[in-house]
């Protein structure tokens, strides 16, 4: 099915423990808000003549939000609400009741594969079977990630790795793939991608054959589409409808209450790019049995009719309980106001006490409230400052309190001794910290002073994170003021300076090892660090080039700005990844011109600049213009990027027939790796191919085969044997043609190249005209050019091109033949590549002696003769 359809269908159709508990026994109205909405949505579930989950034209009432101003409490709210959910459930002995917590500024947190799964990890709480999303899942791993084990995937995130291990969740899937199939655990294990084909290929057969969940409705279209994350944001469909069979299983009267707490929310609508937004609000949307409790800064505008295009479901039709106009019924949205000066002094009387009464003055107490007006935040600080006056051995008087938040946090980081204010200035540059990035920010602070400061109440910790500490994101920004006017305050260039060693300590942490997790997550806090302090390290670039290459583009940089802020390096990184989106969703004539002219500003030579050019490069090859790309691939060699640059002009070489060249270039390079070295032996091959050596090609391809098979390389073997097709197809072997491209449809399954489609159906016209089947060869020659102008591939026409000039020389068109050669000349003349088939169709209509003085010249391995003579043999073995 493809992605429009899929589309259109799931559119469619039917502080301190005391703090905390203080303040929020007192915010009566959010509690109750939160009660009436889990009753709510129960009422609206069983009240419901069609599921929810099934009929998807359902307005969905399954949105609490609570949003305000940062510093207000929020965060600790949907803490306390989870608290109190749990542990009623608990004092009702129910089991059935579960939560999943996200805070969405985390790193990583906004990477939809990991989102699912610890949503996926949450509902295993109430049960090992989610067949439908589990048999799904396996499917798309199977093909988006060949040769990479979940489990491995699973224990990369410290979050992602506390809740899967949890409840054996790698297990849990792994158990539902076997009832499918007892030996394709591959797709999840990683093994071998041929038993990651096995598991795709026994679901996908079952699904076809009706044997497999035919009451899913869409099931079937998911195992189809392609898998990328545009298909996998359909995926929570697939939770909600298991989660509907528990329902329809339970044995008592109540169903299973499930709530996921989305914290942090203004990262994803407080943006211009709404790209995660988009794909996180259609998990909301299609999971209708599940209440999501979303706390942010802002209201959300889902029901506005101005929010459409932009995002998918949008308006009162679709959100009727988050409509502006909605005052009454739950759930829907609220604003978190500030605490009434009653519940303010309730909260200052009983946050330090002695003896059962208030250490704090009546007094004091009035001022903070005065100057607070009920910000939580700012109590916070002002218990921590009487605390600190008291320890040394003062009586705090009203005097020392009151003025703004800005004044409150100056007080907070003059109570600190000189050492843990440098460690606090530290920790306000970054959104997580760690006692080693600490130490690494603050070399010359001690040890001693480090732990201490990280047992400071204004700092929250959870230990599923690699850097544990956070400060609140209003305060963070509150010392950042407030530190300005302190007479030892950081200048610009101070924290400039320490923001450059926190870059170095995070490039060091990478390493040449590490998974594509932690790169993705460390990356992301350099880029945010260089985005708001005007820093930059090389290491962000080579990062970036890393993840590109390992096909991690499509959330790289999503929701930092890109303009305006940050160094002209920052941006250039943010260009150069948005231009391989737009380079890789078939865009490459706008990927050109936005790198085109990103180089400007950046010094000559950085990592950062050679990561546009080569991307322009790139963008320009796609675009079909390989001339320009081939000057900028000159230009990198020797750089940062050589390796890729030299393969990249090898390969011009072989375009423009400078076929020697190529070829001795080629056997000079040393590879980086099993994927480098298979695309050198395929170009070696391609060079012996189009010299009509086919046993040498063959031998070449055999190489590349049998390596991408022992590393587990799907997409790099599926090349490979498209080019064996395109090899065998030049002796009419119809039958090895066909084995070749069988086998390259079936890894194309898993790893989807529409390029390879569009090289096997061209070979299959071939060994159609050499056979003999004139009917079959013009068939396929015109499927070729149906899947090439499907993706813009021009090339491709190339292919059908000569096809279709050897079905006319072996029929007898002389005028069709020459007609079409035209129209190859030009073609291959414009793009600046391609040029030596004109030459070898050449020898097909006018014998080799015309053929040998085709103008531009070709650089024959063996000789215009000997060469174009072995190709002057194809037209006549008939």
């Amino acid at each position: 099915m493809a992605r429009v359809n899929l589309r259109a269908a799931f559119m469619s159709g039917l502080s301190s423990t005391v703090t905390a508990q203080q303040v929020f026994t007192d915010r009566v109205n959010e509690v109750a808000a939160f009660n009436r909405s889990v009753e709510g949505l129960s009422r609206t579930l069983d009240g419901a003549d069609v599921s929810p989950v099934v009929d998807r034209a359902q307005g969905r009432r399954n949105v609490l939000t609570l949003y305000g101003v940062g510093g207000i409490g929020k965060t600790t709210l949907s803490h306390e609400l989870e608290r109190q959910l749990l542990a009623g459930a608990a004092a009702e002995g129910r089991d059935d009741v579960v939560t999943v917590r996200v805070d969405l500024s985390e790193d990583g947190a906004r990477d939809l594969e990991g989102l699912l799964l610890r949503l996926r990890s949450g509902l295993g709480q109430l049960g090992s079977r989610w067949p439908a999303f589990d048999l799904a899942l396996a499917s798309y791993w199977a093909r988006a990630h060949p040769g990479e084990a979940l489990q491995d995937f699973l224990d990369a995130s410290p979050a992602l790795r506390r809740a899967s291990r949890s409840i054996g969740l790698g297990e849990q899937i792994a158990e539902t793939v076997r009832e499918v199939d007892p030996a394709g655990l591959g797709g999840l294990t990683g093994l071998a991608h041929r038993a990651a084909l096995a598991t795709y290929r026994a679901v996908r057969d079952r699904v076809r054959e009706g044997r497999l969940l035919a009451d899913c409705e869409l099931f079937a279209e998911l195992i189809e589409a392609d898998a990328d994350y545009e298909t996998l944001s359909y995926f929570p469909y697939l939770l909600a409808w298991d989660l509907d069979r528990i329902s329809h299983r339970s044995r008592s009267d109540r169903r299973p209450t499930v709530c996921v707490f989305l914290d942090t929310f203004e990262v994803l609508n407080g943006g211009a790019d709404r790209t995660v937004e988009r794909l996180v609000q259609r998990c909301v949307y299609l999971m209708p049995n599940v209440l999501f409790v979303i706390t942010g800064r802002n209201r959300i505008d889902w029901a506005d009719s101005g929010a459409g295009g932009e995002l998918d479901f949008t308006g009162p039709e679709c959100w009727p309980n988050l409509h502006f106009s909605n005052d009454t019924v739950e759930p829907r949205q609220h604003l978190v106001g500030y605490l009434s000066d009653s519940d303010a002094d309730s909260y200052l009387s009983e946050a330090l006490t002695r003896d059962g009464e208030p250490v704090m003055p009546v007094e004091v107490r009035r001022r903070i409230i005065a100057g607070g007006q009920g910000l939580p935040l700012y109590l916070d600080l002002s218990v921590s400052h009487f605390v600190a006056l008291l320890a040394r051995g003062g009586q705090p008087s009203a005097a020392d309190f009151g003025g703004t938040f800005t004044a409150v946090a100056t007080r907070s980081i003059r109570d600190l001794p000189r050492e843990e204010r440098d460690l606090v200035r530290t920790a306000a540059l970054t959104d997580r910290v760690g006692a080693d990035l600490l130490r690494a920010g603050q070399p010359n602070v001690s040890d001693g002073s480090v732990a201490r400061f990280l047992r400071r109440p204004f700092l929250t910790h959870d230990d599923a994170y690699a850097l544990p500490y956070a400060l609140h994101a209003a305060l963070r920004h509150a010392i950042r003021e407030a530190d300005r006017s302190l007479p030892d305050g950081w200048s610009d260039r101070d924290r400039s300076e320490v923001a450059v060693r926190l870059l170095a300590w995070l490039g060091d942490r990478l390493g040449s090892s590490a998974d594509r997790v932690t790169t993705a997550q460390v990356l992301e806090s350099g880029l945010k660090l260089s985005a708001e302090h005007g820093v930059f390290a090389d290491w962000m670039a080579r990062a970036t080039q890393r993840l590109v290459e390992a096909g991690q583009w499509s959330e790289l940089g999503a929701g930092l700005p890109a303009e305006r802020v940050g160094t002209p390096e920052y941006r250039a990184v943010l260009a150069a990844v948005r231009g391989v989106r737009l380079r890789r969703t078939g865009h490459a004539a706008e990927a050109v011109g936005l790198l085109d002219g990103v180089g400007q500003g950046l010094p000559q030579g950085s990592p950062t600049a050679q990561l546009v050019q080569i991307h322009l490069a790139h963008a320009l090859r796609n675009h079909g213009d390989y001339t320009k790309a081939a000057e900028i691939y000159r230009a990198l060699v020797g750089g940062e990027f050589d390796a890729v640059a030299r393969y990249w002009l090898c390969d011009y070489d072989y375009l423009n027939g400078r076929f020697r060249t190529a070829l001795g270039s080629l056997r000079d390079q040393r590879s980086r790796g099993p994927e480098d070295e298979g695309e050198r032996l395929r170009l070696i091959g391609h060079i012996w191919r189009v010299n009509a050596r086919f046993d040498e090609a063959r031998a070449a391809y055999a190489e590349a085969i049998d390596l991408a098979r022992h590393e587990g390389l799907a997409a790099a073997e599926a090349k490979a044997l498209a080019n064996l097709a395109q090899t065998a197809c030049w002796s009419g072997e119809v039958d090895a043609v066909a084995d070749a491209a069988t086998r390259a449809r079936d890894l194309l399954d898993l790893v989807p190249n529409p390029v390879e489609l569009v090289k096997i159906r061209s070979a299959e016209a071939v060994a159609y005209a050499v056979a003999g089947d004139a009917g079959a060869a013009v068939e396929a020659v015109g499927g070729t050019r149906r899947l090439a102008d499907g993706i813009g591939y021009r090339g491709g026409h190339n292919l059908a091109d000569v096809a279709q000039i050897l079905i006319g020389v072996l029929g007898g068109d002389h005028d069709g033949v020459r007609s079409t050669r035209a129209e190859l000349d030009a073609r291959t003349r414009r793009s600046g590549g391609n040029t030596y088939w004109v030459p070898i169709v050449t020898s097909w209509i006018e014998g080799v002696p015309q053929a040998t003085e085709h103008d531009p010249r070709v650089e024959w391995i063996d000789g215009a003769a000997v060469s174009l003579g072995r190709w002057a043999e194809v037209a006549t073995r008939r």
